[in-house]
C-alpha cells in the first residue's frame, strides 16, 4: 500500500492533509476528531488580538481611566492566552499528531510577548497568521512588506520551534515575498489565506459577508504560485483555498506543496471527509504505482519541466486559444 507519510517543518506527519485553524478546531474533542477521521496534523483556530481588544472594550464600559484600562487589558488578554494554552496542553495530552498554535496579531510586541507562551504550553510549531488587510491609500508595498518580514524576525527571535506564515496573495512577486519570509525566519509559507469576503445587499443597500467557504475552482491560485516556486527556495510550501476532494490534494502535491490545509470541505461534509480525501489519495498512487508522496511532489512545477519558459505564458495563452 501506498506510504503517505511526509515531514512538514520537520514534524513527522502520517499523511499530508492538515486540518487548517477553524472552528473546527477550536477544542479538544474537535481536534481529537480531526485525529481519529485520518489528519496529518491540526492548525488550533487562531488566537485574534483584536477579539480579545473587542472583550477588552466590552469590560472597559466607556471608562477613559488610563491605568483602569491597563488594567482591564492585562486581565482580558491573560485569561484568554490562559484558555489557549490550557487547550494546546490538553490537545497534547489527548492526540499524537502535531498540534500546531495560530494566532493572528495586528501589533509586533504583541506577537512577541505571546508565541513564546503557546511554545512553552507545548505547541509543535506555530502558524503566524498574517492578514493585514492594505486598505489605506498612503501605504506603501514596502512597508507591508516590511511589517510581515520584522514580524517573522521578531518571532523567530522568541521561539525555535518550526514557524509557518499563512499570507494572502496581493503581493507584486510571490516567489521573492516567499523566499523573503524564509531568510526572515519562517520554515513555511501557506498560500494563501482568505480574507472576509464581501457581498452587497441590492434590495437593502448594504454591506454583508459573502461565503467563508472555498470552492474547488479557488485552487487554481495556489497552484499557480506553488507551481513556479517550488524548488527555488528553502521554503516549504502549503496548499491552502479548494482542498475539497482527494484528488485536490493530489493537484497540489503534484504541483510542489508540502502538505495541504483543508477547511471548507470539512464544514461542508463534516470532519470524517479527511478519511475520504485520505483513501482517494492511496487509490490515486496505487492506480499510478507511486509508493511515497516524494515521488511525484513537485513533478509537475516549472523546476522539474522540460520547458520551464511555457509556464510563464502558458495560461495565459491557453485562456486566449481555448476561446477562440
Amino acid at each position: 500500500m501506498a506510504d503517505l507519510s511526509v515531514t512538514y517543518m520537520g514534524l513527522p506527519l502520517r499523511n499530508p492533509l492538515v486540518a487548517a485553524s477553524s472552528g473546527l478546531t477550536k477544542s479538544v474533542e474537535q481536534i481529537r476528531k480531526c485525529e481519529e477521521s485520518g489528519a496529518g496534523a491540526v492548525v488550533l483556530k487562531s488566537l485574534f488580538e483584536e477579539e480579545i481588544q473587542a472583550e477588552i472594550d466590552d469590560q472597559s464600559g466607556g471608562t477613559e481611566h488610563t491605568e483602569a484600562l491597563d488594567y482591564i487589558r492585562e486581565l482580558e488578554t491573560a485569561a484568554d492566552i490562559q484558555i489557549y494554552t490550557r487547550m494546546i496542553r490538553d490537545a497534547k495530552e489527548a492526540v499524537s499528531i502535531p498540534v500546531i498554535a495560530s494566532i493572528n496579531a495586528v501589533s509586533r510586541n504583541w506577537w512577541e510577548k505571546h508565541v513564546p507562551e503557546l511554545v512553552d504550553a507545548g505547541a509543535d510549531a506555530v502558524e503566524l497568521n498574517l492578514s493585514l488587510m492594505p486598505y489605506d491609500f498612503k501605504d506603501s508595498e514596502s512597508n507591508i512588506l516590511d511589517f510581515y518580514l520584522r514580524t517573522v524576525e521578531a518571532v523567530r527571535a522568541c521561539v525555535n520551534v518550526p514557524i509557518a506564515v499563512k499570507v494572502g496573495q496581493h503581493f507584486t512577486s510571490i516567489p521573492a515575498f516567499v523566499d523573503r519570509l524564509k531568510w526572515a525566519g519562517a520554515n513555511a509559507v501557506v498560500l494563501f489565506n482568505r480574507f472576509y469576503q464581501l457581498d452587497i445587499d441590492v434590495e437593502a443597500f448594504k454591506l454583508k459577508s459573502g461565503s467563508p467557504f472555498s470552492t474547488p475552482d479557488d485552487l487554481s491560485l495556489a497552484l499557480r504560485w506553488i507551481t513556479v516556486t517550488y524548488g527555488k527556495t528553502d521554503a516549504e510550501l502549503v496548499a491552502s483555498g479548494g482542498i475539497h476532494a482527494g484528488e485536490d490534494a493530489v493537484k497540489a502535491l503534484l504541483a510542489g506543496a508540502q502538505t495541504v490545509q483543508v477547511c471548507s470541505a470539512l464544514y461542508k461534509n463534516g470532519i470524517e471527509h479527511l478519511e475520504t480525501m485520505r483513501r482517494d489519495i492511496i487509490t490515486w498512487m496505487d492506480r499510478h504505482k507511486f509508493s511515497s508522496i516524494a515521488q511525484f511532489r513537485g513533478k509537475l512545477s516549472q523546476k522539474r519541466s522540460d520547458t520551464p519558459e511555457s509556464f510563464e505564458r502558458l495560461q495565459y495563452i491557453k485562456a486566449l486559444t481555448e476561446r477562440e
